[in-house]
C-alpha cells in the first residue's frame, strides 16, 4: 500500500445523503415532483462526492527513486517530487513536506517543529497526467537532510471535509550540505622515502615513464637506460635523464571523542579537515580518513582508503558530512592501535585530538619515518588557524 487514508468530515456527507434521500422520499410520496427532482440532484452530488473519496488517490505514485543533491552552505538546490496520476483527478491538493532543518525553503513560508521544516504547497493533477513539484532550498548548516514525510489533502469539492493520503514507503529524497570550506596556505611534505607522483629533485626514485632528456653516457648508468636514437645523432652514447618522484600521501585522523562525550568544537574541526581535503584534492595530493567512530565492514571505524581525484574528495566530504554527535565512537587509543598494526603509513599523518597524552606513544613511533603533526584545540578565525606541535623524522 503506497498511501495510508484518512478521512475528516465525511460523516457530515453522510448525514446528508441519508436526509437527502428522505426528503426524496416524502416528495414523491406527496408526488411534489420538482422537489423531488432537487433533492434527487442533491442526492446524486453526494453519491458521486462519497465515491470520489473513495477512489481518488488509488492510482496516485510518486516516482521514489533514489536521488542525493550536493550542496555548500549557502548553495542552492531544490526537492523535486514528480507524481503520476492513472486514477481521478485531484484538485485544489496541498502538499505537506517534512525534512530536517539543514536546508532551508527559499521563498515559502514554513514551520518548524525542533528540528523538522515544514511547508505546504498546492498541487493539481488530472487523469493521466505526469506533474513535476519543485521546492527551492537553500542549505542552511553542515548535514544530511532527508525527507521525513509526505501527505496530500484532498479537499471536499462541494463542501466540508477532506481525505488526507499519507506516503507509507520510505522517501529516497536527500539534501547533502557539505562542510564550509576555508583557503590554506602551502602545505606538502614530500618524502624520498617512497616512490610517489611529486616530483622533487632529491628524490631517489626515478618515473621511468617520464623521460625528460637525455645526457652523456657514464660506467655507472644502466644499459636499458640508453637512448640510442639520441646516440645515433650525437655520435656517442647518451643516457635517459628521468623525472624524480617522491611520495606524499596524508593520513588524516580525527578524533571527536573526549572523556565519554562529543568534543563541543566538532563543527570547528569537521570545516578545518574539509579545508585540508579541499587542498589536498585541488594540489592532486592522495589522502586517507580515519575518524573514530563505530562502522561495520573492514576497519572497527571510519576509515577511508588513500586515494586521490574528485570521487576521493567526494567520499571524504559525505564523510563529514554525516558526522553527528550522536554518532557511537570507539576509544580513540584503541583506533590508533589498529592504524598502527593494519594500515600502511602515508608519508605525512596530521592528528586532530584534545587528548594528546594517550597518543604520546605513536608520535614518536611515526615520527621515525613520517612527518606527523599533531593539530591543538585553539581555532583562531575562519582560516584554520590551529595551534600545533609538529614533530618531524631527523
Amino acid at each position: 500500500m503506497i498511501w495510508q487514508r484518512e478521512y475528516f468530515g465525511t460523516n457530515k456527507t453522510n448525514w446528508v445523503l441519508t436526509a437527502v434521500s428522505l426528503c426524496f422520499i416524502m416528495s414523491s410520496i406527496l408526488s411534489q415532483f420538482l422537489a423531488a427532482g432537487v433533492f434527487g440532484f442533491m442526492g446524486v452530488v453526494a453519491i458521486l462526492q462519497v465515491v470520489y473519496f473513495k477512489r481518488v488517490g488509488q492510482n496516485l505514485t510518486l516516482v521514489n527513486d533514489k536521488k542525493r543533491s550536493r550542496m555548500l552552505k549557502g548553495g542552492k538546490s531544490e526537492w523535486e517530487l514528480t507524481f503520476e496520476n492513472k486514477g481521478l483527478p485531484i484538485w485544489n491538493g496541498q502538499l505537506r513536506l517534512q525534512f530536517q532543518d539543514v536546508v532551508l525553503p527559499l521563498h515559502e513560508q514554513n514551520v518548524s517543529h525542533t528540528q523538522l521544516v515544514e511547508i505546504v504547497v498546492p498541487l493539481t493533477i488530472g487523469h493521466n497526467e505526469i506533474v513535476t513539484v519543485k521546492v527551492p532550498v537553500e542549505g542552511n548548516k553542515r548535514g544530511l537532510s532527508r525527507m521525513k514525510q509526505l501527505e496530500l489533502t484532498i479537499p471536499h469539492i462541494f463542501g466540508e471535509g477532506s481525505i488526507v493520503l499519507l506516503h507509507k514507503p520510505l522517501l529516497r529524497m536527500e539534501q547533502m550540505v557539505y562542510p564550509t570550506i576555508y583557503p590554506l596556505k602551502e602545505l606538502r611534505h614530500p618524502s624520498a622515502l617512497k616512490p610517489g607522483d611529486y616530483e622533487y629533485k632529491h628524490s631517489l626514485f626515478l618515473d621511468l615513464f617520464s623521460p625528460i632528456g637525455t645526457r652523456d653516457y657514464v660506467p655507472s648508468d644502466q644499459f636499458h637506460h640508453i637512448h640510442w636514437k639520441a646516440s645515433a645523432r650525437m655520435q656517442k652514447l647518451q643516457t635517459k635523464v628521468f623525472t624524480q618522484k617522491a611520495n606524499e600521501s596524508v593520513l588524516l585522523i580525527l578524533n571527536v571523542a573526549h572523556h565519554y562525550s562529543i568534543i563541543s568544537d566538532l563543527e570547528e574541526r569537521i570545516e578545518v579537515i574539509a579545508s585540508y581535503l579541499d587542498y589536498f584534492y585541488r594540489e592532486g595530493i592522495p589522502f586517507a580518513v580515519s575518524v573514530n567512530v563505530r562502522s561495520y565492514g573492514h576497519s572497527p571505524y571510519l576509515f577511508l582508503p588513500t586515494g586521490d581525484g574528485q570521487k576521493q574528495r567526494q567520499k571524504a566530504m559525505e564523510l563529514l558530512t554525516v558526522l553527528s554527535k550522536n554518532d557511537l565512537t570507539m576509544p580513540f587509543k584503541r583506533m590508533m592501535t589498529h592504524l598502527d598494526t593494519h594500515e600502511n603509513l602515508p608519508m605525512s599523518v596530521l592528528l586532530f585530538t584534545h587528548d594528546e597524552s594517550e597518543i604520546v606513544h605513536y608520535v614518536t613511533k611515526w615520527s621515525k619515518v613520517a612527518h606527523v603533526e599533531v593539530k591543538g584545540s585553539n581555532r583562531i578565525g575562519g582560516d584554520a588557524n590551529w595551534n600545533e606541535r609538529s614533530l618531524q623524522s631527523s
